[in-house]
């Protein structure tokens, strides 16, 4: 065999090797991009059946505030009335929330009840509700005659029949993407946890 052929054949096996480190390297690469692709983080939806006289659902409100301020847009709440029937006054909460909602100021009504639980729980919550409605400047027309619209009164109990129907039977109870929490978190870091639990599943 001449110089020449053997400088060839050299040739030939470099380009065959060097295309299988190639082909290895991309499909290699390719294999990781899929699996941060599976790792990438993903929206969380967070339903919260709840009860507006239950001083534990009030006590999620600091960690729920912490979790949107830590973050964002990844994380979403959503409020469900689960009024409980020996909480006199959660009902009529519950309507005046929706009846905010009517315009506009569901999240301002929802926070001066919650902020405010221990007063009006003790009685007058009629009068302690049409207070905070003037406070966040609704007409108090409307929200007079939508505090006591049919209409908002079977909105808050088809949300407490789905609650129903979907086993919910204490306050709060948190669903995550859809699946019932058996245990409710007890630490802002459980909660987190559990957040970034389901925000990198794949």
């Amino acid at each position: 065999m001449n110089k020449k052929n053997i400088q060839i054949i050299a040739l030939l096996a470099f380009v065959v090797i060097a295309g299988g480190v190639l082909y290895y390297g991309l499909s290699n690469n390719s294999d990781n991009d899929s699996a941060n692709a599976e790792r990438q983080a993903q929206k969380v939806h967070i339903l919260k059946y709840s009860d507006y006289q239950c001083p534990a659902c009030k006590a999620y409100i600091p960690a729920q505030e912490q979790i949107k301020r830590e973050f964002g847009d990844m994380v979403e709440f959503e409020y469900r009335h689960f009024p409980l029937s020996g909480h006199q006054f959660a009902a009529l909460a519950a309507y005046s929330a929706e009846a905010a909602r009517e315009q506009g100021k569901f999240k301002e009504m929802h926070d001066m009840i919650f902020e405010y639980q221990e007063v009006w729980s003790q009685g007058d919550a009629r009068d302690h509700f049409m207070d905070f409605a003037e406070e966040i400047g609704l007409d108090m027309e409307q929200f007079a005659a939508d505090l006591e619209s049919e209409e908002i009164h079977q909105r808050v109990e088809r949300q407490r029949q789905e609650g129903i129907r979907r086993q919910v039977n204490a306050t709060p109870t948190f669903f995550f993407n859809g699946q019932r929490l058996r245990q409710n978190p007890q630490t802002y870091d459980q909660f987190k946890s559990m957040v970034e639990l389901y925000m990198y599943r794949s």
